[in-house]
């Protein structure tokens, strides 16, 4: 994203976290399909540059946005380059964290505050800093925040992504309350998948056929839970589709968390 380049695109503008990978990247390609210029924010720049090429192959626009959502400063700034540059922002997606899967009596301090770093505190200055953004630039706005079945239930060996997931869940319950109150109002919603299968999962149980049949296990629909699954939901949930929806836990999960 090239500072103090004003455009004015004649559709929506979406910014998404982690949309170099699984959920995010999903949800980067969909939200283009529907329109909007997507900002594809992250950190490895060959990545961002592969999302960029195929929203484009697909007739898309997107730009690849390179940087911490952990940092503050990070934030600011690419917010206040948005706000000058497009004079709006749609759809904020707060797709971008980390999985830990392990007993909570091996967890280490620095292991839950690596995890809480990058899945709570980056999701709480999006949400932040896209409130601002949304209000300063009039713009009638959504945000996505990207939790977890995890955060509704208990799961064995994740304790430190249970509270993580729990924790954004109920930021986005507050954060849409304030939004509300916005002219115009800004809407905010928790989306919490179930096990879906990305690089998250196969990077911590491996790949194959077990791995799929643990993915599907427990779903009461009997589904291979996909990246596009949930980036169907991100879609409603970002645009005027679901204009009378804020404050909600959206799940996807195929069934998994019915009681």
């Amino acid at each position: 994203m090239t500072a103090g380049t004003t455009i004015r695109h004649p559709g929506p503008v979406a910014l998404v976290t982690g949309a170099t990978s699984g959920i995010g990247r999903e949800g980067a390609l969909w939200l283009a399909r529907e329109g909007f210029h997507v900002l594809a924010a992250g950190r490895h720049a060959a990545r961002g540059a592969e999302v960029v090429e195929a929203i484009s192959a697909e007739g898309g626009t997107s730009e690849f946005v390179a940087f911490d959502v952990t940092a503050e400063a990070e934030w600011a700034r690419v917010m206040a380059d948005v706000a000058s540059r497009f004079a709006r922002l749609d759809a904020l997606v707060n797709s971008a964290g980390i999985f830990l899967a392990r007993p909570l009596s091996e967890t280490s301090l620095a292991d839950f505050r690596r995890l809480w770093e990058t899945d709570v505190e980056s999701v709480f200055l999006g949400t932040k800093w896209g409130l601002r953004t949304m209000r300063e630039t009039g713009s009638s706005g959504s945000i996505v925040n990207l939790s977890s079945l995890a955060g509704l239930i208990g799961l064995e060996d994740c304790a430190a992504y249970c509270a993580a997931k729990a924790a954004v869940t109920h930021l986005s319950k507050v954060a849409a309350i304030e939004g509300a109150a916005f002219d115009p109002p800004v809407r905010v919603n928790s989306l919490n998948p179930g096990v879906i299968l990305t690089e998250m999962i196969t990077g911590a149980y491996g790949a194959g056929p077990e791995v799929e049949a643990f993915v599907k296990a427990g779903n009461a629909l009997d589904m291979v839970g996909e990246a596009r699954h949930v980036a169907a939901a991100i879609v409603f949930l970002a645009t005027p589709r679901s204009r009378m929806v804020t404050g909600t836990v959206h799940v996807v999960d195929g069934g998994r968390g019915v009681d």
